[in-house]
């Protein structure tokens, strides 16, 4: 019972990232909080290996091509088409659509890792699948409305760019699992892949921040954000889940970050007042439902679990 209660509270923390990422695009650009996020975590990291041998990095040849794969595809772009997507559209529904990860992480798995599909995958991947074409469906049907899809419209534009950027980030973090996941096989622990993800992710920003010519300073009273954001609903969050995880089979774990998008949308309701329509809870359901279905098989859980969190 301790063990999903941890892995609850995980979900909560992750959900709760909404309440410190969308203030922060108020006053400051995507680019710029994805890097400073991505400063503070390899800082403390960074620390946190001095501390612990065992964590520090050692190179394993043959892993660079993954690193990165998680680490520039996964962890900056994915993160910072995230963010962007939260400027362009319900940010509700950019958090649930992340539940289509499981569906790129496993596909990926048999055709990269040459993992057994599982035969209930096809049916809830498309009963996942089904569930996001009703939960975007309002919006399908507003590009076709008035000939608007023919010519430039802003508001078109902005809707495809911001499906677009949720989708790119589903991609992103669902290969990274896969990714995550072989260097797991090849010798290195988690604090280690963190590392080197994160690392890269940051040189990465860098040069992105000079191209760009972004200010590498946060508006006034933008760090506090950041920082919750970073120790609240990412370290702090994956470190219990681990710990729920070390007391429950992975497929209770399973069900118990279901809590996760329950939570979004209790937050996003109440802080934001943004809401979803009946039809988009019932696509958010199976959504959900199926990836919940795909994810609670313990053949297929077990080996993409240890990345799972790191791809968010």
């Amino acid at each position: 019972m301790a063990g999903i209660i941890f892995v609850m509270i995980a979900a909560g923390l992750w959900a709760a990232d909404t309440l410190f990422r969308y203030p922060l695009l108020e006053s400051n650009s995507t680019l710029q909080i994805v890097f400073f996020e991505h400063l503070v975590l390899v800082a403390i990291i960074a620390l946190l290996q001095i501390m612990v041998p065992r964590w520090r990095f050692a190179y394993i040849k043959g892993s660079l091509f993954s690193f990165i794969l998680i680490g520039v595809f996964g962890s900056a772009i994915g993160t910072l088409a995230f963010t962007k997507a939260f400027t362009l559209m319900n940010p509700t529904i950019v958090i649930l659509l992340q539940k289509l990860q499981p569906i790129v992480a496993i596909s990926l798995s048999v055709i990269l890792l040459k993992e057994k599909l599982q035969k209930h995958f096809l049916l809830w991947a498309s009963v996942s699948l089904l569930g996001s074409i009703v939960m975007i469906s309002p919006d399908i049907i507003a590009l076709w409305s008035e000939n608007s899809v023919w010519h430039y419209n802003p508001k078109v534009m902005a809707i495809l760019l911001g499906y677009g950027c949720a989708l790119l980030a589903v991609v992103a973090w669902g290969a990274s699992t896969v990714y995550g996941r072989k260097l797991t096989l090849m010798g290195y622990n988690t604090m280690q892949i963190m590392s080197g993800r994160y690392t890269l992710a940051l040189l990465t920003l860098t040069i992105a921040m000079f191209g760009y010519g972004e200010s590498f300073t946060l508006s006034q009273g933008s760090f506090s954000h950041l920082f919750y954001m970073v120790i609240l609903s990412g370290l702090l969050g994956m470190f219990i889940y681990y710990k729920g995880l070390e007391r429950i089979p992975a497929r209770y774990g399973t069900i118990a970050e279901l809590f996760f998008p329950v939570s979004a949308v209790v937050i996003n309701w109440i802080a934001f007042d943004v809401t979803l329509t009946p039809q988009q809870i019932i696509g958010a359901v199976l959504l959900v439902g199926g990836a919940l279905m795909i994810s609670r098989e313990p053949k297929q859980a077990e080996p993409l679990e240890v990345d799972a969190v790191l791809a968010r």
